[in-house]
């Protein structure tokens, strides 16, 4: 059950590099006219020295100093992420020694439907754990298992975080929580893990792994669930309808499809792909920080989020915005 909880904070963060379509024309065969006419994509920001635990850490560290509270609140870390840079301890363990806390911790690997898996896991502990506060932090570096030689996916991805505080409050200002999944029989997007040598098995020198898409059973599938999702949504939200949406960020061709399948405005969806691309589990929580800074995102609004990607898998949820 989702706990009276409400975001008290946010926060992002995002490599200093930016790779625009111009740079990427000289490193694959492609033009800045062929990714924004197929993706609303015109820049990126990309890792060089940087680590997704690193900017998942300063993204937790500007949403708790949003919040206006102490690293000592808090009594849980979820992180959410496929390109953290340790397989153990993770990602939240990570984030948990930089800000000095010491707390519950667990990582959630559900790519791109990430963060609001993450919400809502968290929504849904702290009365269980008797929690005051908890944070989500969703930081990806996917330029790393980018194929840089692979035009229709290399040019899609960015890296980033986002990170939001969650305060147990009096009111239920988070609602309607929905996670649903269908088999990817075909494995239309996955990023296998590379095989090791053993005294007992494996393979010499196995080949480096790399995001695998087929876009355009992704781009079927994302459509439908997405829409399924936010109408589930609204019907549970009765007379008190959500009027923002603010939805993963894979590719803008998704969202305006999504936008008139479901009769709304486009300017009712928060959309920033064009400057970051697809960060994955990031996205959501990059937009959050965006809509509020452009003043898109309003005290009082009521707001879906909704998230989809690998597995396959979407989620989303309801929340009555308070900042």
């Amino acid at each position: 059950m989702i706990d009276k909880v409400e975001i008290a904070g946010i926060g992002s963060s995002v490599p200093e590099k930016v790779v625009t379509n111009f740079d990427l024309e000289k490193v694959v065969d492609t033009s800045d006219v062929w990714i924004k006419k197929r993706t609303g994509i015109s820049s990126r920001h990309v890792v060089t020295s940087e680590r997704s635990i690193d900017l998942a850490a300063a993204a937790a560290l500007k949403a708790i100093d949003h919040a206006g509270i102490d690293g000592s609140d808090i009594g849980l870390i979820i992180g959410c992420t496929i390109t953290s840079e340790q397989i153990t301890p993770g990602m939240s363990s990570f984030v948990a020694k930089q800000v000095g806390v010491d707390c519950a911790m667990m990582d959630i690997s559900a790519g791109c439907t990430g963060f609001v898996t993450g919400l809502i896991t968290a929504s849904s502990m702290m009365d269980t754990l008797n929690i005051d506060y908890a944070v989500v932090i969703a930081g990806e570096a996917l330029t790393k298992i980018a194929n840089w030689s692979d035009r229709s996916t290399c040019v899609l991805f960015g890296d980033g975080a986002g990170a939001v505080v969650l305060k147990k409050g009096d009111e239920q200002k988070m609602h309607y929580p929905v996670l649903t999944g269908t088999r990817d029989y075909d494995n239309v997007l996955i990023c296998k893990k590379e095989d090791r040598k053993t005294p007992f098995g494996g393979v010499d020198n196995p080949p480096l792994e790399y995001i695998k898409m087929d876009g355009r059973e992704v781009f079927t599938y994302a459509v439908g669930a997405v829409e399924d999702v936010l109408r589930r949504m609204q019907k549970s939200c009765g007379d008190k309808p959500y009027t923002k949406v603010i939805a993963h960020q894979a590719n803008e061709k998704i969202l305006d499809y999504v936008v008139r399948s479901i009769g709304m405005d486009k300017d009712q969806f928060f959309i920033n792909i064009s400057e970051y691309g697809n960060t994955s589990s990031a996205t959501i929580p990059i937009a959050m920080c965006d809509a509020l800074e452009q003043g898109w995102l309003q005290k009082g609004d009521r707001v879906a989020l909704v998230g989809f990607g690998s597995g396959l898998s979407c989620g989303g949820i309801v929340i009555d915005w308070t900042l």
